[in-house]
């Protein structure tokens, strides 16, 4: 009897054990859930919410220039910062000729250098580049002082504005070289 005993009261302590280590692993899961549960209903009591106020900037720039239609006389060509932040500005100009509303013939005679303003700004490749930044709302120094097209010719003024912080961006975007004083050099 004895060695039935024995065995019995051993079954039954590892029955007890386990039976310990159930209820211990439930008390724990429970603890945990109740903790985690409290700690977001008092994040959420007591927390005020909080209104994103980042307004994102936009940049954009509009052509402003005066055009006779009648004789073909382009004067005056600057390029607005139409932004709410100030930018560096770039001009592309592409000539084409028109016999009414066809395109004929390749690209048409773009400005020489006497009809544009490079002492405010600097060509590098295809592009015009205002050398400085220009504050929102303002214009850039004139590019186009007078131009006279000729008969069919069409003088489009393609121009892009980029953020002007940070010029690492910029010279990044362009390709271009700024220098300390935030003069676009090449």
């Amino acid at each position: 009897m004895l060695l039935y005993e024995t065995n019995h009261v051993r079954i039954k302590m590892k029955q007890n054990r386990s039976t310990k280590k159930v209820i211990a692993w439930c008390a724990a899961l429970v603890l945990l859930v109740g903790t985690v549960g409290a700690t977001i209903a008092w994040l959420t009591a007591t927390t005020n919410p909080i209104t994103n106020t980042f307004d994102p900037s936009h940049v954009s720039c509009e052509v402003e220039e005066q055009f006779n239609e009648n004789t073909g006389l382009k004067e005056n060509v600057q390029i607005k910062n139409t932004s709410d932040i100030p930018a560096y500005i770039r001009v592309r100009l592409v000539s084409y000729n028109k016999d009414g509303d066809m395109i004929v013939g390749g690209a048409g005679k773009l400005p020489s250098d006497d009809a544009l303003n490079l002492a405010d700004w600097v060509q590098i490749g295809s592009y015009y580049y205002c050398k400085t930044p220009i504050d929102a709302g303002q214009p850039t120094p004139e590019l186009i002082t007078s131009y006279q097209l000729e008969g069919g010719q069409v003088l489009e003024i393609l121009a892009e504005a980029i953020q002007s912080e940070p010029t690492r961006a910029v010279s990044d975007a362009w390709n271009i070289t700024i220098g300390t004083d935030g003069t676009i050099t090449g």
